[in-house]
């Protein structure tokens, strides 16, 4: 098989994706978040109740470093608060602030534009085939 820019051409959409974001999110105030936490806090916000971080590592599907990290910039900022797991005292649930839940919708606004620009121009049906041959990428690749 010929090389194939494929992995480059993805990196560049989503490193100009998360400049987009950060920028958005700067323009609305928010200056101490980066794009990835937006995915914590929709998930913590479709839960409804606080989540041991374990539950936030396999649901989005990446390193408890990287998550720990996140909740702990999220806890610092007031968007988040920690308690001892009940049901484990090694671990802790993380749960929504009201901060939380108001710069959710300032990430959901960001993201907003970038969809908006992401997918200019394109048919509903292409962005769904788009998004469906992507979901199937990701499997190959677990």
């Amino acid at each position: 098989m010929e090389y194939c820019d494929s992995v480059d051409r993805l990196n560049r959409i989503l490193v100009r994706g998360h400049r987009i974001i950060q920028n958005e999110l700067l323009k609305l105030g928010v200056d101490d978040l980066v794009p990835s936490h937006g995915a914590v806090l929709e998930h913590l916000q479709a839960r409804g109740l606080p989540q041991p971080v374990t539950e936030l590592v396999t649901a989005l599907r990446r390193p408890k470093s990287s998550i720990t990290k996140a909740t702990d910039c999220l806890e610092n900022g007031g968007y988040v608060f920690k308690k001892p797991n009940p049901g484990d005292g090694r671990s802790y649930l993380v749960g929504l602030t009201p901060a939380g839940v108001e710069v959710l919708e300032l990430f959901r606004k960001a993201h907003a534009v970038l969809e908006k620009k992401l997918f200019g121009g394109i048919s509903e049906d292409e962005v769904a085939a788009c998004m469906q041959t992507l979901a199937e990428m990701e499997a190959n690749l677990k």
